[in-house]
């Protein structure tokens, strides 16, 4: 399988799209509310993906060899990835990590916005070396959906060290009480 620049998708594709996406986010997104879905797909098909560069990859047809259709999608705007979905029976196969490794080294890609909700995108993208760098209350849309800012390769602005788990990470240290001024002369 290989990844494709649609650069002109035409209408066709972009409903395939859309439909991937409402499959990958009804399997993925159980924290949306069921009629905030409808609403979300509109905007996905009327503005999301006519705004960004979408990177693809198709389902191909073992027995002839011929693509059939979308497996994997990605769309980029300047430096964001603005949207990874992946079909759900193509889940676990690499697909969203090729994207985001492509869109990487190709695109010049540095930044994502994940909802909070989904920590399993988020756990996704800090595998690939995505860190937290800020956090909204609201969807862009106003909805109650928190969206963490992840950047490659930064670390969290908080100024907060992690604290490390002291059941693998202890060091057995023997300390000796240092002798006081008074000890010492006595």
């Amino acid at each position: 399988m290989i990844i494709e620049h649609l650069t002109t998708p035409t209408p066709a594709e972009l409903d395939a799209l859309t439909t991937l996406w409402e499959a990958s986010v009804r399997a993925t997104h159980d924290f949306l509310a069921p009629e905030d879905i409808p609403f979300f797909r509109r905007t996905v098909r009327r503005d999301a993906l006519p705004a960004v560069n979408l990177y693809v990859i198709r389902e191909n047809d073992d027995a002839t060899g011929q693509s059939g259709g979308f497996a994997a999608f990605a769309g980029v705007a300047g430096d964001m990835l603005e949207m990874l979905f992946v079909a759900p029976a193509m889940r676990g196969k690499g697909l969203g990590r090729r994207l985001v490794e492509h869109t990487v080294r190709n695109c010049g890609v540095r930044r994502v916005d994940v909802n909070e909700q989904n920590p399993q995108a988020a756990g996704f993208y800090e595998r690939l070396g995505f860190r937290t760098t800020g956090r909204d209350a609201t969807d862009p849309s106003g909805k109650p959906y928190p969206i963490l800012h992840m950047e490659l390769g930064h670390a969290p602005h908080t100024g907060l060290v992690p604290i490390p788990d002291l059941q693998i990470d202890r060091i057995d240290i023997d300390f000796q009480q240092e002798a006081s001024d008074a000890e010492k002369n006595a």
